[in-house]
């Protein structure tokens, strides 16, 4: 029996499934409707544009955390910038691939210790920073099942991204 072991590539697993998302997202993002991005459904949802910035804003949040640039001010005026970045389908798809690729650059590039350093979240929980690139990658996985289902209530019954 053999005692060699191999390790897993965090990193690479992590960062590959973030490319892998940001071009299902595009995809999403563009299978939307250009007259129903803004629309909100039953009158409490949020729209295709608002989670689209919630799910940027983050991404962006944690590159930058990772980076040692920790933003305590993460609060709705963050929100109101990202929205208006996200208010056309064009906006949306250049700010998730700016934040998706600086997201890749810091897990790609952090020292182990970086990214075991404990970072206080936007919601107040210490969390290390390996683990905060999780959930933002995490983050955007769900908002895009959201864009899913916005499609499906407008319709669309297509997977876009396997395509």
């Amino acid at each position: 029996m053999s005692t060699t072991t191999s390790a897993i590539d965090a990193r690479g697993y992590l960062s590959g499934w973030l490319q892998g998302l940001q071009g299902m997202y595009t995809a999403d993002i563009n299978a939307i409707p250009d007259d129903k991005w803004k629309d909100t459904f039953g009158g409490c949802t949020r729209s295709a544009c608002e989670l689209t910035a919630d799910a940027v804003a983050f991404t962006d949040w944690v590159a930058r955390a990772i980076n040692g640039d920790v933003d305590p001010n993460y609060n709705p005026d963050t929100m109101k910038v990202f929205v208006d970045r996200c208010s056309t389908k064009e906006g949306a798809v250049a700010g998730l691939q700016q934040h998706c690729t600086a997201l890749f650059n810091a897990i790609t590039t952090a020292s182990d210790d970086d990214l075991q350093r404990t970072i206080t979240a936007p919601w107040g929980m210490d969390t290390p920073a390996f683990m905060l690139a999780h959930i933002a990658v995490s983050h955007l996985w769900y908002h895009d099942g959201q864009l899913n289902y916005i499609q499906s209530l407008l319709g669309d019954g297509q997977v876009h991204w396997m395509h």
